[in-house]
């Protein structure tokens, strides 16, 4: 019984340092200035000239993207595309009969472009963003080949090469930046890997007032279990500690009465 109090105390205890942790996280996103459209985030630079943490939303746009909204790569023009190739080099057999596969080899291909975030007040440039957490998430998949055209592009190789899957963020796409703003040499608004937080991108405009409330309703939850196994811990030793106490105070009375009947 008091293994499993011990168990239990421990489980507390992580659930209890996890919690915090996770509240900690959650309190430092929540401080984090909210700029609600572009023109404000203009007055915040002129109030505090450097390490200006926000969060801002909008739409991905690009001075590179086609009047008519189309892009070789995508029905809106990407800003980033990655893309992955499947090359072959082959050659006739001597009889003509077929192919040899004489190499084979996956090829990785990165196309960007400047680009931007945009609301109804103006714009910001996004710099650096490749290197922001959950940049990945924020791409489209685009999936050209199956799993079982793949295989027969193996099993039976073509001369050339095919594009196997692409990622891409596309203009139009919605997104969230936790970001240091700042402005460039020509003094246009910029967002910017921070110097003393993450740097952070999500799917949405309402994503990261989402994950905030997913992290504190993740910390009451750990906070809670904490309780419980505290509390199941703690009666298990209390109910040791009294069965301990009355187990001794018996053996003492026993003991006396023994003494008191050999001594009449």
């Amino acid at each position: 019984m008091l293994q499993i109090a011990f168990y239990l105390s421990c489980g507390a205890t992580a659930c209890y340092l996890w919690g915090r942790r996770i509240k900690g996280e959650a309190d430092s996103f929540s401080s984090i200035t909210r700029v609600v459209d572009f023109k404000r985030l203009d007055d915040l630079l002129k109030e505090k000239a450097s390490k200006l943490l926000v969060v801002v939303s909008g739409k991905v746009a690009s001075a590179a993207t086609p009047s008519n909204g189309k892009h070789e790569d995508g029905p809106l023009g990407a800003v980033f595309n990655a893309k992955v190739e499947m090359g072959r080099g082959t050659k006739l057999e001597d009889d003509g009969s077929g192919w040899i596969t004489k190499s084979q080899n996956f090829l990785f291909q990165v196309k960007r472009s400047p680009w931007y975030l945009e609301d109804s007040t103006g714009v910001v440039k996004v710099v650096g963003a490749e290197a922001a957490g959950d940049f990945l998430d924020a791409l489209t998949p685009h999936f050209d080949m199956s799993l079982s055209e793949i295989f027969d592009s193996i099993v039976e190789p073509q001369q050339g090469s095919q594009t196997i899957f692409r990622a891409s963020l596309d203009t139009g796409t919605s997104l969230t930046i936790i970001g240091e703003a700042a402005r460039d040499e020509a003094g246009n608004l910029t967002i910017q890997n921070p110097n003393e937080q993450p740097f952070r991108i999500f799917s949405g405009e309402g994503s990261f007032d989402k994950m905030v409330a997913n992290l504190k309703s993740n910390s009451e939850f750990y906070f809670f279990y904490s309780k419980i196994f505290g509390t199941i811990a703690f009666a298990i030793v209390v109910f040791k500690g009294v069965s301990f106490i009355r187990r001794v105070l018996r053996e003492r009375a026993e003991n006396a009465d023994s003494d008191n009947e050999e001594n009449p």
